[in-house]
């Protein structure tokens, strides 16, 4: 199929959903619940590459909402929080302001076989500007994502950042991350024992290794200390593998939620490049892991999405997004 860009007229829980498309990759945007990305799919195989909640279609949700309990899947960000608070006078909802953020579509069109998908928000309770430009070029098996957050607001203010997208994952299926230090969250350890470890071990185990979907496993950790600014999926049986590259000047820690049946059930593992850790704001903020803007300030920054066949794991991913296989 030629690059077209595509208002498409897609349903999705009576929702509308915006395409972009060229010869290998489809990406499916919902402007109207977070601006997510409610699926890619890579199209030489009809492989969708996001994981989609079964018994939770995407739907409008009012501010305040409980994440867990409407967590639809696909990829949509974090801002400025993660566990509900209140915050300098501030009721941050659970999993901040973003994600049930109905977003605007300033432009969506193809320019010399490259589709540009601009959507832009202001957070209710904060006051920050949100862009989000999605460039998909002709015959690519990558596509971009630029983030820019202006504080719009009278003060300083400190914040989280981060990226949630949810992946498809079956035992046997490969988790590739920089080497890092590890560091355990003592309030959610799941199936895990510890503090603390250095990636990929933990103890006898393999950290990379998806084990079955009815093992029970619960994984929740903050990968630290990220030699480079990736990581990255091998869908083994699929022959195929996943990656994001981001900045780690803006994205330090890249955290992993990861539930094989220990967690209502649900077989999916969640890939979050964020701008700092823990989950808490305040402890956040403690410990001297917050990213701040001044009013009027900026932040911009580029992830790459890229998806390459023939790998059974990834040792690398460059400025571009290209995929390097892995020594072992």
């Amino acid at each position: 199929m030629s690059s077209t860009a595509q208002h498409a007229s897609i349903s999705v829980t009576h929702l509308h959903a915006l395409v972009l498309e060229n010869e290998l990759l489809r990406v499916v945007v919902l402007p109207e619940t977070g601006g997510r990305i409610w699926q890619i799919t890579y199209k030489p195989t009809s492989t969708d590459l996001l994981w989609n909640n079964p018994s939770q279609p995407p739907t409008r949700l009012a501010p305040g909402s409980s994440y867990d309990d409407n967590w639809s899947g696909g990829w949509d960000e974090l801002f400025p929080n993660d566990e509900a608070a209140q915050f300098e006078g501030l009721t941050l909802p659970d999993h901040g302001e973003l994600w049930t953020t109905q977003w605007t579509v300033d432009s969506h069109h193809q320019e010399s076989g490259t589709q540009q998908l601009l959507l832009t928000c202001t957070t209710p309770i904060t006051h920050f500007d949100f862009e989000k430009r999605i460039r998909l070029d002709a015959g690519a098996s990558t596509f971009s994502i630029t983030y820019k957050l202006t504080n719009r607001g009278n003060q300083r203010f400190p914040f989280l950042f981060k990226l949630h997208p949810a992946f498809e994952v079956e035992e046997g299926d490969r988790i590739d991350l920089p080497p890092s230090h590890v560091k355990l969250e003592p309030d959610f350890l799941g199936t895990l024992e510890g503090s603390s470890f250095e990636w990929p071990h933990h103890a006898q185990r393999d950290m990379r290794i998806v084990p079955a979907a009815d093992s029970g496993a619960l994984h929740f950790f903050y990968g630290t200390g990220l030699r480079d600014g990736w990581c990255a999926i091998t869908r083994c049986k699929h022959n195929l593998s996943v990656a994001l590259k981001f900045d780690t000047a803006v994205f330090s820690t890249c955290w992993l939620f990861a539930t094989h049946g220990g967690w209502k059930d649900l077989n999916v593992a969640v890939l979050e490049p964020a701008t700092g850790y823990p989950f808490r704001l305040q402890s956040m903020v403690e410990n001297g892991q917050a990213c701040w803007l001044e009013p009027g300030e900026s932040l911009s920054t580029e992830v790459v999405f890229t998806v390459k066949p023939g790998l059974s794991s990834i040792g690398g991913v460059d400025s571009n997004g290209a995929i390097h296989p892995a020594a072992d």
